[in-house]
């Protein structure tokens, strides 16, 4: 070997991750490249989590070892799975939606398995319901309701009206309402009540009725519960 070819040899060797990342270095170049320095490979899975350590034993004598993660199907073969459910509790008990909790959990480098990159609502859903932890309950739920209770559409579609004029008495204080935990109306609407509010509805804007619109105007006290 001359000692130009010798040079440029050991130049190349100074710097192979260059070598291989090359585009003229072909697939079948690095292979043999590989070949050529690596004696052997000692690969071991754990099974109970994504944990794989490898060793590379190379030609000449070094040694070196490496920490990787592969993917596996469960959550509970991830390594990080009691911090996750941990992370989950905390993000229930302060009461975030599923797409918040998604965010967070992306946002903090928690990962799915099966190959998935990001969490999402949907998979957040899952997840809570699998390891048993109550979740803040979706707008529009029942959840903690008393009887005759509605939200403003709810309510709408009984008295088969439109959702604006059951706002518009809303804000006109014509209705026994109540706001939840989360800020968001219930109004309460016994059988009475929403009798009540379909004659509030129909009766003519006239002076004649001047008195009984005043009348209906005024929402029934709700019974003490």
């Amino acid at each position: 070997m001359s000692p130009t070819a010798a040079t440029a040899i050991r130049a190349v060797a100074a710097d192979l991750p260059a070598v291989g990342s090359a585009p003229t270095t072909t697939p079948a170049d690095r292979q043999r490249v590989t070949r050529l320095l690596v004696a052997r490979v000692v690969v071991t899975v754990d099974k109970a989590s994504e944990r794989v350590d490898v060793t590379v034993y190379w030609v000449g004598g070094a040694v070196r070892s490496h920490a990787l993660a592969r993917p596996v199907t469960r959550y509970s073969q991830q390594a990080d799975y009691p911090r996750l459910v941990a992370r989950l509790r905390e993000l229930c008990a302060d009461r975030w939606n599923a797409a918040g909790i998604a965010e967070r959990l992306n946002a903090e480098g928690f990962r799915p398995p099966k190959r998935t990159t990001r969490f999402t609502g949907e998979m957040v859903l899952r997840l809570t319901t699998h390891v048993g932890l109550a979740r803040r309950p979706r707008h529009g739920s029942s959840t903690g309701w008393k009887s005759d209770e509605y939200r403003p559409m709810g309510l709408a579609r009984r008295l088969e009206l439109s959702r604006d004029t059951v706002r518009r008495w809303l804000r006109a204080g014509w209705r026994n309402v109540r706001r939840d935990e989360d800020g968001h109306h219930v109004i309460w609407a016994d059988a009475g009540e929403r009798d009540r509010l379909r004659e509030l509805h129909r009766l003519p804007r006239t002076w004649a009725n001047k008195g009984r619109l005043a009348e209906l105007q005024k929402p029934t006290p709700r019974p003490a519960r």
